[in-house]
């Protein structure tokens, strides 16, 4: 049998294509004979060999995995969270442009005009065939010129960002903090636009009528 054959692989498969699944699993909401009972016929169909007791072994197994990183990252959470920096920015604007080189020198022109001081803001989200900035509403006329090039605007966005405090480790090497927070976010209707990352700081970009509730629900989470 080909090892993608296999009942665990193939249990696995099922939970991880199916989107509020692999969520309800983690929480332990789910009766694993009901799920066994409704996994069984897709398994049996690509793997003949599958048994009711196969399939119920290969979810408990498999729950058993995703627990231990849960626990991991909700560890995380319980000692970093308390001490990171919650930072709130509003009047916030992004612009997508064609990815060329004249957009590209010219974007590493504009940056030397930024006041970083003063604390304003210029990020950069590269793709392969665009570039999304990240900036100040006062800065958008600094861009006026490469309108030939722009492919999407959006005004009235806010930035709210987590800055961790020192440690010997950060938030993006641990597996599902990204995933809490922006399923945080979005259990509470609220769209994120763009994520940025530094270091150490987590930078989400969501529309400005929802910063008072993203800030009062990540100031909870982290007093919390």
């Amino acid at each position: 049998m080909k090892e993608n054959n296999t009942t665990a692989k193939l249990v696995e498969e099922e939970i991880n294509n199916t989107l509020y699944l692999k969520e309800i699993l983690k929480k332990g909401l789910i009766n694993y004979s009901a799920l066994t009972r409704e996994l069984l016929p897709r398994i049996k169909s690509k793997n003949n060999k599958a048994n009711f007791q196969s399939v119920l072994i290969s979810i408990q197994r498999y729950y058993d995995r995703i627990k231990l990183t849960k626990s991991s990252y909700e560890q995380f959470l319980k000692e970093n969270l308390p001490k990171a920096e919650l930072i709130t920015k509003n009047k916030i604007i992004t612009l997508t442009f064609e990815r060329t080189k004249k957009v590209m020198d010219s974007l590493n022109e504009i940056s030397k005009s930024i006041r970083w001081d003063l604390g304003n803001i210029l990020l950069y989200i590269q793709g392969i065939e665009e570039v999304t900035i990240i900036t100040d509403e006062k800065h958008k006329e600094k861009f006026n010129f490469l309108k030939k090039y722009l492919l999407e605007e959006k005004e009235n966005l806010a930035t709210i960002s987590f800055r961790e405090p020192e440690g010997k480790l950060y938030s993006k090497e641990v597996v599902g903090v990204l995933s809490f927070l922006t399923r945080i976010l979005a259990d509470n209707d609220i769209n994120i636009y763009e994520i940025a990352s530094t270091y150490k700081q987590l930078i989400f970009v969501i529309h400005k009528k929802d910063l008072t509730k993203a800030h009062n629900i990540l100031d909870n989470l982290i007093n919390n």
